[in-house]
């Protein structure tokens, strides 16, 4: 249950009277939109070596090798980025004259403007992203720009669940190794490609995204004042992950096909075909899912007509967190609807992430048949697959999707089966917080967007 701690004579208080979405979002998501012009997607053929990683494992220190290795330029299109030891590993490849371009969807959360500005300072270009977030209302053409996108020495292309947050990338120097102390965190999912042809795109899309934000005139209005971002805490996980999984390495033997997934331009296009071709399983990795929504509903709908189109065939959902009592009412309502329209059922098709050895699942993962993944920033909302900026990869590969379902495997065994009965609030003070046993949580780990 998460804490707002504010600096007024020390109180704190619980998150206890709105879902925690709307209670901390500190930019409103619903502004009038421009009108973007979706762009061609092509898929590209690689034939280098791809990684694939996982948080809280092994992020920190593949982000860690891949940063430290640049020498020429880092591009970098994120959602989120408040881990200041991230920002030091860029300060770091400044020194060794890196040049460094960063888009950022501004949302002021605790020490994001902080580290924006510094490296703006220190010779980084920085570009807000054209969201809602962005001070020039001209520039708001997407809801949020939520992607995870790094794009190093034009070559190396990094796509993943995850923000530049201190629980979606802890600082574990080893790569799936405790080496003593091991920091958990989000579940979180990503791959690095070695392609300069796919990096080219990439970089396309983030600078052509940069345009539209740096083009855009300054508005006549003053920008509006933001409230102080919170201070958030929860309860710190009392245990580690049940395993921990090293990054992977995977040395291709002949091209193989990777499909970029861009929201808005073609995640409804290429992801239900995708899933109509499934044949025996479909394992997700999801932070929720909103049911209700009519897109989601489509992909729901194809999935359980796959099932309905085989013998034995396996449909398995692992979500995130549930807040408050409030968030657990609207969860019962969302269960229910997938229960009735789609037969999926908790314990048996839903399970919930194992709060105990997790802060949050994070993740976007799709597995289908047990060789072709989705790896990306796309929740499963209207928002996140037609009205935000998002990227993913799309590929199959028999090794890279074993990877991801063996770590998908081990958090199914431990997680939970079913919804409780209420979400204890807790009743933490200033002397219990001081006493330990919490964790700093990012608000932008958890907006449903």
């Amino acid at each position: 249950m998460p804490f707002i701690v504010t600096t007024d004579t020390a109180t704190i208080e619980t998150l206890g009277e709105e879902p925690l979405e709307a209670t901390i979002e500190i930019v409103p998501r619903n502004c009038k939109l421009k009108p973007y012009q979706n762009i061609d997607v092509p898929s590209f053929t690689v034939s280098g070596e791809m990684i694939a990683y996982a948080s809280p494992d092994s992020t920190f220190a593949v982000t860690k090798m891949l940063l430290d290795a640049a020498q020429k330029t880092i591009v970098i299109g994120i959602y989120d980025f408040t881990a200041a030891y991230i920002a030091d590993l860029l300060k770091d490849a400044l020194a060794r004259s890196v040049r460094i371009t960063l888009m950022l969807d501004t949302d002021h959360v605790k020490g994001e403007d902080e580290i924006f500005k510094e490296l703006a300072t220190l010779g980084v270009v920085c570009v807000s992203a054209p969201s809602c977030a962005s001070e020039k209302q001209n520039a708001h053409y997407f809801r949020s720009s939520h992607e995870k996108v790094i794009v190093i020495d034009n070559e190396i292309c990094m796509i993943q669940s995850g923000n530049f947050s201190k629980n979606s990338i802890p600082l574990n120097v080893g790569d799936g190794v405790s080496n003593g102390v091991f920091r958990t965190g989000n579940r979180d999912m990503g791959i690095a490609v070695r392609s300069k042809a796919l990096a080219k795109f990439l970089v396309q899309v983030l600078k052509s995204d940069m345009q539209l934000e740096l083009n855009a005139p300054e508005d006549v209005e003053a920008a509006l004042e933001i409230a102080p971002p919170p201070f958030l805490v929860e309860k710190a996980p009392s245990k580690g992950p049940s395993k921990l999984f090293p990054s992977k390495t995977f040395k291709l033997p002949g091209p193989l096909a990777v499909q970029p997934v861009l929201s808005p331009d073609n995640y409804m296009h290429v992801v239900p075909g995708a899933l109509k071709k499934a044949m025996k399983s479909v394992l997700i990795q999801q932070q929720y899912i909103h049911s209700a929504d009519a897109p989601i509903a489509d992909l729901l709908a194809i999935i359980s007509e796959a099932r309905d189109d085989a013998e034995d065939f396996d449909i398995r959902i692992l979500l995130g967190k549930i807040f408050d009592d409030k968030a657990l009412a609207k969860e019962r309502e969302n269960l229910a609807n997938i229960a009735k329209q789609y037969d999926l059922k908790i314990g048996r098709n839903i399970r919930y992430v194992d709060t105990t050895r997790f802060v949050h699942c994070h993740n976007k993962l799709v597995i289908i048949d047990g060789m072709t993944v989705l790896v990306s920033s796309q929740n499963w909302s209207k928002a996140a697959v037609l009205e935000n900026r998002e990227a993913g990869l799309l590929l199959t590969h028999k090794g890279l999707a074993s990877y991801f379902t063996d770590i998908f495997e081990e958090d199914w065994k431990v997680g939970q089966t079913k919804l409780p009965s209420h979400i204890e609030a807790g009743g933490v003070t200033p002397e219990t917080l001081s006493e330990g046993g919490f964790v700093e949580v990012a608000a932008a780990d958890y907006q449903q967007l």
